[in-house]
């Protein structure tokens, strides 16, 4: 049985059955049975804050685009002012909308233990050059530079689809979370394990919220990461997936420095 703080709320079922007489009339006591239902009212609060968390981030931007709908409707359509701005503030809104679907269809896959890995040897540096490249025009649109410091020969034992989704969620973070002109550098060290290191020169992140970074729809910054397209659940994602690998992501960050998520994956020699 695991060991739980002694200030820890627990939460208990009492069943009691009175115990009869020879009689079988007359109670001569009664027995009580705690169950502990600790674990079960945690998963049901889990269960309430996850659909609480989805219909807010649903009904923000289907709220957008029915009122725009309605104002087209309404004759803005023969606006030629606006018409196109509105058109391009419902595209945009129902492809957040979709991104986030799609976010918690893969996450709640992954989480049912559907999502199997495939490990391989996998070429580290021409992976990553890979992601650079695909987001290297927003990184270029705010002028922050990436930075592949992963040694050619580098090699990890890893699934390169999902390895590809993790690091692609982690350096999309940090472009979108760096100063203007900042740096994104992307570095892997061997030790017993293979350590893929994603590190941004951007504002850093308060000590209080490290610990509740990989919780699905938590947020920094609510209000920013919406306006720059996050779901809150990237990060969920990277760290199932690297559970799915053997392995854990990590994160150190210094307020007002800067931030690193680490990646720690086990080498090939080390797989049951």
């Amino acid at each position: 049985m695991e060991c739980e703080e002694p200030t820890a709320l627990r939460v208990f079922d009492l069943r009691v059955v009175p115990l009869r007489a020879g009689n079988g009339r007359d109670a001569a006591g009664a027995v009580g049975v705690f169950f502990d239902v600790t674990r079960l009212e945690r998963l049901e609060l889990v269960r309430q804050e996850f659909l609480s968390n989805v219909s807010h981030e649903l009904r923000t931007p289907l709220t957008s685009i029915i009122a725009l709908a309605e104002t087209l409707e309404a004759g803005a359509i023969d606006d030629q002012e606006h018409n196109r701005r509105f058109l391009g503030i419902i595209q945009k809104n129902a492809a957040r909308m979709h991104r986030l679907i799609d976010d918690i269809l893969e996450l709640s896959a992954i989480e049912a233990g559907n999502v199997k890995v495939q490990s391989e040897s996998v070429r580290l540096y021409a992976l990553v050059e890979d992601v650079i490249g695909s987001l290297s025009g927003v990184a270029t649109a705010r002028g922050i530079s990436l930075r592949n410091l992963v040694a050619l020969e580098s090699d990890v034992f890893a699934d390169p689809h999902r390895l590809v989704q993790m690091l692609t969620n982690l350096i999309e973070n940090a472009i979108k979370f760096n100063r203007d002109g900042g740096t994104v550098s992307i570095r892997c060290d061997s030790n017993g394990s293979d350590r893929i290191s994603v590190e941004d020169t951007g504002e850093g992140i308060p000590a209080h919220h490290l610990d509740r970074l990989f919780e699905r729809f938590y947020r920094v910054d609510r209000a920013r990461s919406r306006e720059l397209g996050g779901t809150g659940l990237g990060l969920a994602i990277v760290k199932h997936l690297a559970k799915a690998h053997g392995g854990e992501v990590t994160v150190r960050s210094r307020f007002g420095e800067g931030t690193q998520f680490t990646i720690e994956l086990p080498r090939q020699s080390n797989q049951a």
